[in-house]
């Protein structure tokens, strides 16, 4: 395979993952959840992560792109999955100006 074929899925993988909180902004979040559902409030705060993209050989954390909300999860992921697919590993870090 040349060079010039690589692309940056063969790189990189995207997933969503729990956005990184502390203890006490877990229970907070929690909490606000309860109370909203409590009052017919559709918005979760638990559910809120990051689509975060991985060197595949390390596993090692490239990027990390904070959403809020699962359709704009959602959408994201697969915005980072379309690129992954479509460009190089250059093109793809120097979108996202990853070093």
């Amino acid at each position: 395979m040349d060079v010039d074929d690589v692309r940056a899925g063969e790189v990189y993988t995207a997933e969503l993952e729990p956005r990184r909180r502390g203890p006490l902004a877990r229970v907070g979040a929690q909490a606000l959840d309860v109370l909203g559902a409590a009052l017919g409030n559709a918005l979760e705060f638990t559910t809120w992560g990051d689509v975060v993209v991985r060197h595949r050989s390390d596993g090692s954390e490239k990027l990390r792109i904070p959403v809020d909300g699962t359709e704009e999860a959602a959408q994201m992921l697969a915005v980072v999955r379309d690129q992954l697919e479509r460009l190089s590993p250059e093109a793809f870090r120097a979108h996202w100006t990853m070093a």
